[in-house]
Formats: structure tokens, C-alpha cells, sequence
């Protein structure tokens, strides 16, 4: 895992969480972040289910080589939230 995307997301976050009018719903933004990765929405779903792991560190690993767009696609789905 990329450390600085792993580190750019969670600073993300935690800024739309401190900047957020209500309370921001973290399970839809990541299920929408893992599905922008390339999942099914259920199987998304399934796997936060499993507090295993860190949501960030399964998004980086379904966006594979390209951090970047794992990047993107929590950023899309904090603005949808």
C-alpha cells in the first residue's frame, strides 16, 4: 500500500468529517470509493462488513497500481456524501 495516498486519504477524510454540516455516513462513502474501484456494490458492502481492515487500505488495493485513482474516487464519493 502507498503510504502517502493511504496518509492523502485519510487527511481527506478527516477534513470533510471536521467541514461536514451533519454527519457524513463513512460506510457509503467508502462502498461508493470501492465500487468506483471496480466491485460490486454488495460485495463492497460485504467486505466493510469485516472490520478486519482499514476501508482505506481495502480501496488502495482495488484501485491496484493506480493510487491516484483511489485518491479520486474517495474524493467523488466525499463530494456525493
Amino acid at each position: 500500500m502507498s503510504n502517502s495516498a493511504a496518509e492523502r486519504i485519510h487527511a481527506m477524510i478527516s477534513a470533510a468529517r471536521s467541514t461536514a454540516k451533519g454527519e457524513l455516513d463513512m460506510h457509503e462513502v467508502y462502498v461508493k470509493a470501492l465500487v468506483r474501484c471496480g466491485i460490486g456494490r454488495e460485495e463492497a458492502a460485504e467486505l466493510l462488513a469485516s472490520n478486519d481492515q482499514d476501508p482505506v487500505a481495502r480501496i488502495l488495493h482495488f484501485a491496484g497500481e493506480s493510487h491516484n485513482f483511489a485518491v479520486l474516487a474517495v474524493e467523488e464519493a466525499l463530494a456525493a456524501a
